[in-house]
């Protein structure tokens, strides 16, 4: 964003001012669409000493010309307000006609006049955040818990750009940091915004543009991107009239062992469920029947297995037979880690000629592999939660969700694969070294078979699509529309069997969707 708002500047000419305006207008048209005409409505805006400070200070100003009634803290005292903060300060306090003079209040010092607590009003109805910007790193600053104090005697509670005390680039927040009604942040969202405690003070996150082009934008660019309906809806191809079930893609699934045969079942119904044609299960014989009572629309090929009902390597020669007529494979799901079972694994990955999703026990066996795994000449998926994550790359889930963006991204060089990490705010990471942050889902998937369900609907749209990654990026977005969906009736009682049974819904969600806005230039992400 900093390589942004110079290129803005001295390529394009645009003022930072004009920015900073920019900025401010957009939230002002938020909080217009959230909470209908601001006349008489009384906010308290809590403004530091840099550039966020300054945002505050020139949304101060529109909202006193919105007919509110505006407390302005500073958290420092006048001089000490630098470049386009001392010139928003400087509008504020001498572009103010006397007819608006009454709905304006600037307080001066707060951190190192904490007594002006006692002064101010007991309560708001709404509260602005701009106190710290995107620069914000390590401890809090002085008067940081006087102005969260102040803040949380709104009703409502709004970051602008983003929640004062985040680190934007890891996720974290110093301590005192406090969730918040929205999060408006400009151009684009930032990392930060994806990860850690910012998963839990964002609240809802917007977008706003402050007068940018598209291509502005792509000249600073990283090598990150959001993943929302409108992208998926582009990815997805619509079905022509005459396709028949061969033309919607042939999907082997293969795992299974006593005692886990719900997730193979899982696998094998997401795979229809979104919209592939066919699912061939290759299971172990002793769960034949379950899985045969539990799936009807999948069919069976029995192999053999051990003593404890897991699959071992002579079940290889009936796998091979099948995969041939596959537009692909999924592996693992309830596969076990028996010693055989880890052997066939092996010879799956290293022969199997089609794309090739590996997920949940099957993950294990990789690391010993992993050359074998980069040179496969047909893609493959790897769709791993941060504790298997840190199998795959010998660290530990702790280590893994504390760098997500890092880890992922040499995951997917490594085993030059795509890979799905899984958990809040799903990443999904290109050999080439670009990273996508899924935008659904929401907490109440966090039960047992939803990563089996999430291996079937991948599987299912790569037999169809032929296309690994946009198969990947379509499969992990529609399984969260589809838990989001479910949710709406179910909440957290939701289970993995409750997420394939939507994977419909939001394939016709998807063909209807539009992006939420309240206008052209506010643009929902979470």
């Amino acid at each position: 964003m900093r390589a942004f708002d110079r290129a803005a500047i001295e390529r394009y000419h645009l003022p930072s001012l004009v920015l900073m305006e920019n900025a401010a207008l957009r939230v002002i048209e938020w909080l217009e669409a959230r909470f209908g005409s601001l006349k008489g409505k009384s906010v308290v805006v809590v403004c530091g000493k840099g550039n966020n400070g300054g945002d505050g200070l020139a949304i101060a100003r529109h909202l006193i010309g919105a007919g509110s009634v505006v407390d302005v803290v500073l958290l420092g005292a006048d001089d000490e307000l630098r470049g386009d903060a001392a010139y928003q300060l400087f509008a504020l306090q001498n572009g103010t006609s006397s007819r608006e003079a009454g709905h304006a209040f600037l307080h001066f010092s707060l951190a190192r006049n904490p007594s002006l607590l006692s002064e101010l009003h007991p309560s708001f109805d709404i509260g602005l955040d701009a106190m710290f910007g995107t620069g914000f790193r390590g401890a809090a600053r002085p008067g940081f818990a006087e102005g969260w104090e102040l803040l949380h005697r709104a009703k409502h509670i709004v970051a602008i750009d983003t929640v004062s005390g985040l680190d934007t680039d890891t996720g974290e927040s110093a301590e005192g940091a406090t969730k918040v009604e929205a999060t408006i942040t400009f151009a684009a969202p930032k990392r930060g915004h994806f990860l850690r405690d910012a998963l839990d003070l964002n609240g809802e996150l917007w977008v706003g543009d402050i007068g940018t082009l598209p291509h502005q934008m792509d000249e600073t660019a990283t090598d990150c991107a959001t993943l929302d309906a409108p992208t998926v809806q582009k990815l997805l191809p619509s079905r022509k009239l005459d396709a028949h079930k061969g033309d919607a893609g042939r999907v082997l699934v293969i795992g299974g062992s006593v005692g886990l045969s719900g997730a193979i079942t899982l696998a094998a119904r997401a795979s229809l469920q979104i919209g592939g044609g066919l699912c061939l299960a290759a299971l172990p014989r002793p769960i034949l029947d379950s899985f045969c009572a539990a799936c009807l629309e999948a069919t069976t090929l029995p192999l053999a297995s051990d003593e404890a009902g897991a699959l071992v390597s002579e079940a290889l020669e009936d796998i091979a037979d099948a995969w041939d007529k596959m537009n692909c494979v999924a592996l693992g799901p309830g596969i076990g880690r028996s010693e055989g079972t880890q052997q066939l694994v092996h010879s799956i990955v290293r022969d199997c000629p089609v794309p090739l999703l590996i997920d949940a026990d099957a993950l294990h066996t990789l690391p010993t592999i992993a050359a074998e795994v980069a040179a496969r000449k047909a893609p493959t998926i790897l769709t791993p939660h941060p504790g298997e994550m840190g199998t795959l790359m010998a660290t530990d889930a702790k280590t893994v969700n504390e760098n997500r963006f890092q880890v992922a991204t040499e995951c997917a060089k490594k085993y030059n694969a795509v890979v799905v990490l899984k958990g809040a705010r799903t990443l999904i990471a290109a050999p080439d070294g670009r990273v996508w942050v899924n935008l659904s889902g929401n907490p109440g998937m966090a039960s047992g078979g939803a990563g089996d369900v999430l291996s079937g609907t991948i599987a299912g749209l790569c037999a169809q699509l032929k296309d690994a990654l946009t198969a990947t990026q379509c499969g992990v977005f529609l399984h969260g529309l589809a838990g989001d969906l479910a949710s709406e009736s179910k909440g957290y009682g939701l289970v993995a069997g409750d997420i394939a049974a939507h994977l419909g819904d939001a394939l016709v969600q998807i063909d209807n969707s539009e992006l939420e806005t309240v206008n052209a230039r506010l643009r929902r992400l979470i």
